[in-house]
């Protein structure tokens, strides 16, 4: 059975276009209506009815739920939400959780007074509470940068992620590459596993065994990026490259780095995480994280969830991609070869 989703994908419009199609909404253009009225058509798509009536009578209210606001994370997943809402009838309202105990006082008003018809729950891995206030409420939500095979999910690959970042290193001809992770994450504590687990992944196919100093905790920030390669780089017999797991961590790899003497990429090869904007100017080689489409599959998701309410909490996975830039080459480089490029020198 055709699904909004299969429509919208036919029309070459967004969920949301159909929505408002399927609502009778003014604000569609009459060729874009036609062309969504002829898809559906063609799929043979049977509107919920249920679904339709109840659409009458919703406040065009969205909630979401986010953590630590201030990250650039959070920043471009709540850009890409409202990238995905331009348009629409529908209006956000953020809640921010400064730290995981906080989490039930953000969601305890949940949907109360038919303030809102839906919720994006960012980067919080739901308990039972959670699920049960939902299901009480009758609210609609989602679940961006977290699982649950309860709720509607949209999540990045990033064992995959990793696994690739570390096979660049490795294609290069790196074998002591280090990695400076979060050893926590208190709202989403899977992330950084799985990114450890893609890691040791690419250095078991290729054979090279994980060396538990090159393994290495640091917060996600400069100051914790410039600890970690400082710690890695006294050790005996240091790494030649290093992938530190955001790019904000990197800032301060390559800052330390820097002030230790050492020349990147001539000296060690530095690998991101993120790709955000200041990493295209210091030329840092790192990982895509799609970001802002975390947000927009999210509001996706709901969409079609408000339309249509799915049997099957359906379940995205977005992939990373690989950026090469200038702070990552073979480690034989490293002698008086000047490399093709100018080194980096981000600070």
């Amino acid at each position: 059975m055709a699904t909004i989703r299969d429509v919208a994908r036919e029309a070459g419009v967004g969920v949301g276009t159909v929505s408002r199609v399927l609502g009778g909404g003014a604000q569609v253009a009459p060729a874009t209506r036609e062309r969504v009225e002829a898809a559906m058509a063609r799929l043979g798509y049977r509107p919920n009815t249920a679904a339709r009536a109840l659409s009458q009578r919703r406040t065009h209210t969205l909630e979401v739920v986010v953590p630590l606001v201030t990250r650039h994370f959070y920043v471009e997943v709540l850009r890409g939400i409202e990238e995905a809402l331009a348009g629409t009838d529908y209006a956000v309202v953020i809640r921010t959780i400064e730290r995981p105990a906080s989490r039930g006082h953000a969601f305890a008003a949940l949907g109360q007074g038919g303030r809102a018809d839906g919720v994006i729950v960012v980067s919080v891995t739901p308990d039972d509470d959670l699920l049960a206030r939902l299901e009480a409420a009758k609210l609609p939500a989602v679940l961006v940068d977290a699982a649950d095979l309860a709720l509607p999910s949209v999540v990045v690959d990033h064992v995959g992620a990793a696994r690739e970042a570390t096979r660049y290193l490795l294609g290069l001809g790196h074998r002591r590459i280090a990695i400076a992770d979060t050893p926590d994450d208190p709202f989403t504590p899977g992330v950084a596993v799985e990114r450890q687990r893609g890691y040791r992944m690419a250095l078991a196919e290729a054979g090279v065994l994980p060396r538990a100093e090159y393994q290495i905790a640091a917060e996600a920030s400069p100051e914790g990026g410039a600890a970690a390669c400082e710690a890695l780089l006294a050790l005996p017999e240091p790494p030649t490259a290093i992938l530190a797991c955001s790019d904000t961590r990197a800032v301060g790899v390559l800052q330390a780095a820097r002030k230790l003497g050492k020349r990147v990429p001539r000296d060690l090869s530095i690998m991101g995480y993120g790709d955000i904007e200041m990493s295209r100017h210091l030329g840092l080689t790192t990982m895509r994280i799609p970001v802002r489409e975390l947000g927009q599959a999210g509001v996706g998701l709901l969409l079609e969830a408000l339309a249509e309410p799915p049997a099957i909490p359906p379940q995205i996975t977005l992939e990373a991609e690989l950026i090469v830039r200038r702070t990552a080459v073979e480690p034989g480089q490293a002698g008086g070869k000047e490399p093709p490029w100018p080194v980096v020198t981000p600070f």
